[in-house]
């Protein structure tokens, strides 16, 4: 009787913390503006801190490729379930679809990039700090505006 008394607790204990883990699930929609043509995809990393921001997309907590339906509109993609927090979005139009941000010698990306707040540093990446946004846990919405210089 014992076991099962402690193994109930631990089941409702379980249940609470996933309940508890569900609430504060906050949805991100990040919408990129600005594109070229309609050839790729967009790529779109979403990072929790400035540990690989923007260039490490594996340390992102989110990475995602949105196919382009339409290269005169906007491209939208909903993240539902990210927590409350402090995040920073960096996207790119992959329209080769190579999953990577090819750069000239000098570091100057080839294909449209843009980051959250709409920074757009002159020499450099923008920093974690310049493009963080709050999500609070009724959800934001992000606009990005790509930027091409590399061409």
């Amino acid at each position: 009787m014992k076991r099962f008394c402690i193994a109930v607790l631990m089941a409702a204990s379980a249940m609470a913390l996933a309940c508890a883990g569900a609430a504060a699930a906050a949805p991100l929609t990040v919408i990129t503006e600005g594109l070229r043509n309609g050839q790729g995809r967009v790529a779109v990393a979403v990072f929790a801190s400035e540990q690989g921001f923007p260039k490490e997309e594996g340390k992102a907590v989110r990475r995602v490729f949105v196919p382009i339906q339409d290269p005169h509109s906007e491209v939208s993609l909903v993240i539902p379930d990210l927590p409350a927090g402090t995040y920073a979005v960096a996207v790119f139009h992959d329209n080769d679809e190579s999953g990577k941000l090819e750069t000239s010698f000098f570091g100057v990306p080839r294909k449209g990039y843009g980051f959250s707040n709409n920074v757009v540093p002159s020499m450099r990446p923008a920093s974690f700090n310049e493009a963080a946004f709050k999500l609070p846990q009724s959800g934001t919405t992000v606009r990005v505006r790509l930027v091409y210089r590399g061409d």
